[in-house]
Order: structure tokens, then C-alpha cells, then sequence
């Protein structure tokens, strides 16, 4: 039980107690020692050229290591040359979309 009068202090001793907030798991570089470049990334398109949108797609991602992998997400921006912005959180990744080509993010159908 906190001892300190007001309610800042006592919420200051909860915060900062072990394991609230582990800046080793929870900054932006936490898990570098894990990123991995995508062969089949395409260079960021000058902003004035993107275009906001929203399509389910599967993404073919190309890991520099762990090699081709299918994953179904989101398609969020695309620009000129065929080019889509599609959502990728994933620890392998420093930033959390990738540009790719239309071909390597084709929409998905609404079967399975």
C-alpha cells in the first residue's frame, strides 16, 4: 500500500514497478537483433504520388533469411509502377509497411 499522500505518488510507485514497462522489450529497436531485409521491397514512392486505400490482399513477402512467406493483410496506400503500401508487423521488420509491387499483393477473394 503506498504510504504518500496524493494520488500522483501512489500512481508514480505503480507505474515504475518491474516489468510495467521493460524499455529491453518495448522500444523501437527491442528486437533488432530479429530484422530482416525484404528482397522484394520497392523504393518509397514520393508522397505527392501515393494515394490512400484500403484492400485485403496476400502479400508475398521475400525475407532476406527466413525466405518467401504468404501473408494476408492489408494494402493501405498505392502509387505509380504498380506499387502498393501493405501493412507487415511483424518482429523481422523495423517499420510496419512494406512497398511491393501489385503482383507480389494480389487482392483476396472473399472464398477460402
Amino acid at each position: 500500500m503506498c504510504s504518500h499522500v496524493g494520488h500522483t505518488a501512489c500512481m508514480h510507485h505503480r507505474t515504475t514497478a518491474p516489468g510495467f514497462h521493460d524499455p529491453a522489450r518495448h522500444s523501437w529497436d527491442s528486437h533488432h537483433d530479429q530484422w530482416q531485409r525484404i528482397l522484394n521491397e520497392h523504393p518509397i514512392p514520393r508522397r505527392r504520388l501515393q494515394h490512400d486505400c484500403w484492400v485485403p490482399v496476400q502479400a508475398r513477402l521475400v525475407w532476406e533469411v527466413s525466405g518467401v512467406e504468404y501473408r494476408d493483410t492489408i494494402a493501405y496506400a498505392w502509387a505509380p509502377r504498380r506499387l502498393v503500401l501493405v501493412e507487415v508487423l511483424d518482429p523481422r521488420r523495423w517499420t510496419h509497411g512494406v512497398w511491393l509491387h501489385v503482383t507480389d499483393a494480389p487482392r483476396r477473394t472473399g472464398r477460402r
